[in-house]
């Protein structure tokens, strides 16, 4: 795997100077070379946490690499959507009853632990709770988005994959709260960011917890979980 990544990099390079040399025969033979190395790299299940975790590590590298190309970004997203599918998708989703994923419920987080146990994702459970849940990877791209958050954001699901989170919460509260916090969660930390933000013309409390999302003991990124409450500060002021 990895002198399949090293080999690809060394094409991608070569195909980068023969790009500005403007040479459109070497251009178009390296561009042919690439495609089959990329589908050796990530077109198989891997049978190990390491070489799961380089599939996820080059679909990143390459995710950023190619980051100012919107096109370049939805393919590229589309091949971490293929991974996340993948790996992190359970088999059999659970069968949990309606009433379990109130929105009082939801508060506690054994809900949450059981949409994601063994380190996979129950997309069916987690896209019927009320909390806003994303998986973010180092690199702060999004991997994996539930309805409800998809909703609030007002995109597409598969349109979230690949983008930057600070695209959606802000670049100074990214820089300022998100990403120290979600560093420490890559370490291994659990974390948390509470604030207060403008949502529909109401001030809204925002209640961000952050903790390591792995699989096989391999780093896949931070699980970030966003509850949304009434700002109850305003509502005993205007009382």
């Amino acid at each position: 795997m990895e002198a399949l990544i090293d080999l690809f990099w060394s094409k991608y390079d070569e195909l980068q100077q023969a790009i500005e040399r403007e040479d459109e025969t070497m251009t178009a033979a390296l561009d042919r070379e690439l495609d089959p190395l990329m589908l050796a790299i990530l077109g198989t299940a891997a049978g190990d946490a390491a070489s799961i975790q380089l599939q996820f590590r080059f679909a990143l590298d390459l995710l950023n690499e190619e980051a100012d190309d919107r096109s370049c970004v939805r393919r590229n997203a589309h091949l971490l959507q293929t991974l996340v599918e993948r790996y992190l998708g359970p088999a059999v989703a659970k069968a949990v009853p309606d009433a379990a994923v109130d929105a009082d419920e939801a508060e506690d987080t054994s809900l949450i632990d059981a949409a994601i146990a063994n380190g996979l994702l129950d997309d069916a459970l987690l896209n019927r709770l009320s909390d806003r849940i994303l998986v973010v990877a180092p690199g702060y791209r999004i991997l994996y988005s539930n309805d409800t958050n998809a909703r609030r954001l007002d995109i597409a699901r598969e349109e979230l994959i690949g983008r930057h989170l600070g695209e959606f919460v802000g670049l100074h509260r990214f820089r300022n709260e998100y990403a120290p916090n979600l560093d420490r969660c890559f370490a291994g930390e659990n974390t948390s960011v509470t604030y207060a933000d403008e949502v529909d013309g109401e001030t809204v409390v925002m209640r961000c917890r952050m903790s390591p999302f792995t699989r096989s003991s391999t780093l896949i990124g931070a699980l970030v979980v966003i509850r949304e409450t009434a700002d109850r500060r305003r509502r005993r002021s205007a009382a």
